[in-house]
């Protein structure tokens, strides 16, 4: 039988990290359309969002914590 708590946690791990890593992903573009001097809002946005969700991810994943243990 598979442990459902472990398995949610796992996922939220996985989401926090797919999050930071596509913050990375759009700093580097950021460097590059600034370079160019494109507009980089919507890159801008979109971290303030993943920034949020790692936020909401984390929360959950406190909550998760405590009733696994």
């Amino acid at each position: 039988m598979i442990d459902r708590n472990n398995y949610n946690i796992k996922g939220l791990i996985s989401s926090i990290y797919e999050c930071q890593k596509r913050i990375i992903i759009n700093r580097r573009f950021i460097r590059e359309y600034e370079a160019d001097g494109r507009d980089v809002r919507k890159l801008r946005d979109e971290i303030k969002e993943m920034e949020n969700k790692i936020s909401e991810f984390q929360t959950q994943l406190r909550k998760q914590y405590r009733l696994t243990y």
